[in-house]
């Protein structure tokens, strides 16, 4: 890719877009924890003050998974990070792309998250949940992993390609735009 500006556009637009993600999971373990607080202290039952955080936590994964597979939606037709550079992901033809192109693209970074939704669904689960999660506590974190592998990868793809396109962009059959 001979287009610098563009690169730094999409480097700066993955960051902002990283930011985003980070901070979707803050805001939920701080409803949660603040809400798990709140009612186990006001209440002689902590069964609910046990159990709203596990909640909260699932939906949390839930947005979490749906933002970084759908990521390229979310600021109309782009993403967060992309609006604000003002670039945008298209089809191989030109054309605006859809929800499924918009997974395929970010399905690679989106293995830790699936980790994290299947972890919270089991802590929905007394008592067997608490105990199958502490067992996936290395799958998800692999998953963690590998994704951060994929992301360094995908910036590599962008940098050494000359085209700039990546492995998601091949998968999905897209490419980022002015």
């Amino acid at each position: 890719m001979t287009d610098r500006d563009l690169q730094q556009k999409r480097y700066i637009a993955a960051g902002i877009d990283i930011a985003v993600f980070i901070a979707i999971g803050i805001v939920f373990a701080i409803v949660g924890a603040i809400l798990g607080f709140v009612f186990t202290s006001a209440t002689s039952s902590s069964m609910v003050g046990v159990y709203l955080p596990r909640v909260i936590s699932f939906l949390g994964a839930l947005v979490t998974l749906a933002y970084i597979l759908g990521r390229d939606l979310t600021a109309g037709d782009r993403s967060i990070g992309k609006a604000l550079q003002n670039i945008r992901v298209v089809t191989v033809t030109g054309t605006p792309i859809g929800f499924m192109e918009s997974a395929k693209r970010n399905g690679i970074f989106a293995i830790g998250a699936a980790c994290g939704v299947i972890s919270a669904t089991l802590g929905l689960v007394p008592c067997l949940g608490d105990a199958v999660r502490c067992l996936l506590l290395p799958v998800w974190v692999l998953g963690l992993l590998i994704g951060l592998a994929a992301a360094i990868y995908e910036l590599i793809q962008i940098t050494q390609r000359s085209d700039g396109v990546r492995y998601g962009d091949q998968i999905a059959g897209t490419r980022v735009v002015r």
